[in-house]
């Protein structure tokens, strides 16, 4: 009799790094959209299944002030009801040369035409968007507030069953970026199965905060993340 499935629920924050470009085509006139068009920097091999130019990936809506949690997923839960795809939104902050914006995180729109739209269906329900600054292309820091659905492999251990080739593991307590990315290094230099992404997050539960690692691999899989954990656990001092 094969084991039922644990299925954890949970509202958390991710922490990650990517190469942020602005974009000039397929947007509302005058509105700021960045785009990462190579969102998992620490795995080369992203697209080897997914053209580069084929859809857009994350695209990060830049906000016109701070809106709250309530407010963004009140908007997007509207906008689902009636839009042409089945969307992923997260709201967020981006902090790219020094300037800090308020953002909604969007993925799996079919085209890069669907962005227009979107944009128009968010200032429908009230979301102001920012005007285009110069360009701000460059490395950004991304905070995203998030809902995970997690699958508990064993304690420590999940999988995303929202995010495809996610998964995750805890730490025993919170990390500076900058820790984060030494210890990050660290272990790539000093594994053969290094080609894997990582970021840094934490979920509620039980009244409390859980930190943990997100990992990315298109291999991901039990053992992968067991090794990879105990890596960053003998490091994390």
């Amino acid at each position: 009799m094969s084991q039922k499935k644990l299925i954890l629920e949970r509202y958390g924050n991710l922490l990650k790094q990517e190469s942020l470009v602005t974009m000039d085509d397929k947007i509302l006139p005058n509105t700021f959209v960045l785009e990462a068009p190579e969102p998992f920097p620490g795995y080369f091999g992203y697209y080897s299944e997914i053209p580069s130019d084929s859809k857009p990936l994350y695209i990060y809506l830049v906000l016109n002030k701070l809106y709250t949690l309530e407010e963004v997923t009140r908007a997007t839960q509207n906008i689902k009801q009636y839009f042409s795809a089945d969307f992923s939104a997260a709201s967020g902050t981006i902090n790219i040369h020094n300037e800090v914006y308020h953002v909604i995180r969007i993925r799996r729109l079919d085209t890069f035409d669907q962005i227009q739209d979107l944009q128009s269906c968010y200032l429908d329900e009230g979301v102001e968007l920012k005007k285009k600054p110069k360009k701000r292309d460059g490395q950004g820091i991304i905070r995203l507030k998030k809902f995970f659905m997690l699958e508990k492999i064993e304690d420590g251990i999940f999988f995303d069953l929202d995010e495809k080739d996610h998964g995750y593991f805890t730490i025993p307590k919170r990390l500076t970026w900058k820790h984060f990315e030494d210890i990050t290094q660290k272990v790539k230099h000093n594994w053969d199965h290094s080609t894997f992404d990582a970021a840094l997050g934490h979920i509620h539960e039980g009244f409390g905060v859980i930190d943990m690692v997100r990992i990315y691999n298109p291999n991901v899989n039990r053992n992968y993340l067991i090794d990879v954990r105990k890596l960053y656990l003998d490091r994390i001092k």
